[in-house]
């Protein structure tokens, strides 16, 4: 009995069982390490794609917020400068009409501009992109401010801070000097618009630097 694996019987036995491990055997380590490999990877691979599609998600999100809050307030800032914001009744009631037109606009911009820089800074950092966004809400603002009456004496600060953001960008800056019934002087509208663009131009660049970042989420 202790000698059967000696008997031809239990050597064909044995030769049996080798051949089975032989071919089992690699194949069972294979499947073995392919189910570690499937039940690793594919969490990561999962994971990675899901990360990839909110990253996505935040910076279209920013970049379309972005380019809708400057659009606006630099349009709606164009339309009450050329006395495009109309309300029925006596001049005192229109003039107070474009004076909240301004105000309202102006706010709104401040609130949502800032909104979006809190933004940009926790995807992004304090550097970069938020910096520059941050500058750029100080230039609409100039934008905004020399597109009403302001007192004479701001005009010349104002203007040299604009030029200083966009470079002189082409803009005959003197249409701007004027601080009386703005709407009244061709020259004005004329360079008032070219500041618009040429902001809107700048925000654009803005929003396309954003939408190349790598948001955290």
């Amino acid at each position: 009995m202790e000698h059967t694996a000696a008997t031809p019987e239990g050597r064909a036995r044995e030769s049996r069982v080798r051949a089975f491990a032989g071919d089992v055997g690699p194949k069972l380590f294979i499947t073995i390490v392919a189910a570690g490999i499937t039940a690793l990877l594919i969490p990561w691979i999962t994971g990675k794609w899901q990360d990839h599609k909110q990253q996505l998600e935040v910076r279209t999100s920013l970049a379309s917020d972005m380019s809708r809050a400057y659009t606006d307030v630099i349009a709606s800032e164009r339309f009450v400068a050329f006395g495009l914001v109309y309300s029925a009744g006596k001049k005192e009631e229109q003039v107070a009409t474009n004076v909240n037109a301004w105000l309202s606009s102006w706010h709104d911009w401040l609130v949502e501009a800032g909104t979006l820089g809190a933004q940009l800074t926790a995807r992004y950092g304090a550097g970069g992109i938020a910096a520059e966004w941050q500058e750029y809400i100080g230039a609409v603002s100039l934008y905004i401010r020399l597109g009403a009456e302001i007192p004479k004496i701001e005009r010349p600060g104002l203007i040299a801070a604009a030029k200083r953001y966009v470079g002189g960008a082409g803009i005959d800056w003197s249409g701007l000097e004027h601080t009386k019934s703005l709407k009244t002087y061709p020259d004005f509208k004329s360079s008032y618009t070219a500041l618009g663009n040429e902001l809107l131009a700048r925000g654009d660049a803005l929003v396309q630097e954003e939408l190349k970042l790598t948001p955290h989420v």
